[in-house]
């Protein structure tokens, strides 16, 4: 479920975005900017009634931004990420996107919940 998750999120922010990089794991060396960087940093299951259990995925991405307007630049991507990214792969809901700007670097947190059913 993660690795589809993450494939679905780097997906969607190529449909957004463009032909942007998206890297999916940390970068050491040769970042090209701008570029996207997606983790999932913490996975919650809580069981539910029956044979369901909800789980609630932490996402950060990071956004490194190329122009002279960095601040500019980093605001706008926000505010597009806000309102293009309510679901994720039109299936998965998103919840508390927040955004905030660090050493010049956009880092975005949400939370992405989806109900899992047992099958037989």
């Amino acid at each position: 479920m993660v690795a589809n998750l993450k494939s679905l999120i780097i997906q969607q922010i190529k449909a957004v975005f463009g032909p942007l990089k998206v890297y999916d794991e940390p970068i050491k060396q040769g970042l090209k900017t701008p570029a996207f960087l997606v983790l999932i940093f913490n996975n919650e299951n809580e069981r539910q009634l029956g044979k369901s259990s909800k789980r609630t995925y932490s996402v950060n991405v990071t956004y490194f931004p190329n122009s002279a307007g960095k601040r500019g630049e980093c605001d706008q991507v926000l505010e597009t990420f806000q309102n293009e990214f309510r679901y994720i792969g039109n299936r998965y809901h998103v919840h508390k996107v927040e955004g905030e700007v660090v050493d010049e670097v956009l880092v975005i947190t949400f939370n992405v919940k989806v109900l899992l059913k047992e099958v037989k």
